[in-house]
């Protein structure tokens, strides 16, 4: 169990985790954990058919488990597993939301495939990496952030004024399913299994 504040960024693909994660570190004078170079690095990952890189979750996990065990400082943990790490090693976890037509144009320029491109913009309406963040660490841990229109610096005040209890950015809130289906299509209550 940490005694320190250890917080996990994570989001689709394009919704700015890194920048934020960054910058969020240098405020609290936390030590930044890129759980993408870290596999990569450790080499926690096997190629499926189509030459995606597809992690081995349980040793990036015990990876993980050590560098919070051997640190002293405050971690922020970033990419795109972050909010699959422990949740008893976790104090807090910052999903990132951006709105799937401006996220479209980012993975664009990122020269993603249209199937990986589709892939990323459905997940993100359908707020798949919220509600897994809230199965694995319950409504109270987990903050929902649209960083659509905001300055990196403007979302980790946010974040912060969250942290102080001067703003609520309880998961939830972001709702981007009719404005991706154009038609109305039924949510997840808060904390529902699916």
């Amino acid at each position: 169990m940490t005694t320190r504040t250890v917080i996990a960024v994570s989001g689709t693909p394009g919704t700015g985790k890194s920048t934020f994660a960054r910058a969020l570190a240098k405020k609290l004078g936390a030590r930044v954990v890129d759980l993408n170079a870290l596999i990569r690095r450790k080499k926690f990952y096997e190629h499926d058919v189509d030459g995606t890189l597809i992690a081995d979750l349980p040793k990036v996990r015990k990876e993980f488990a050590r560098i919070v065990e051997g640190s002293r400082d405050p971690i922020v943990v970033e990419g795109l597993l972050a909010h699959l790490m422990p949740s008893r090693r976790l104090t807090h976890v910052v999903v990132l939301r951006t709105r799937p037509k401006v996220l479209k144009r980012r993975l664009r320029a990122r020269k993603y495939s249209a199937a990986k491109l589709r892939d990323n913009v459905e997940a993100e309406a359908l707020s798949i990496i919220l509600w897994e963040a809230v199965q694995a660490h319950g409504m109270d841990k987990v903050y929902e952030i649209d960083a659509t229109k905001m300055r990196t610096s403007s979302s980790v005040k946010l974040f912060l004024d969250a942290l102080a209890g001067k703003v609520s950015l309880r998961p939830g809130k972001v709702d981007w399913l009719e404005e991706f289906y154009g038609k109305h299509v039924p949510t997840l209550n808060p904390g529902e299994v699916f």
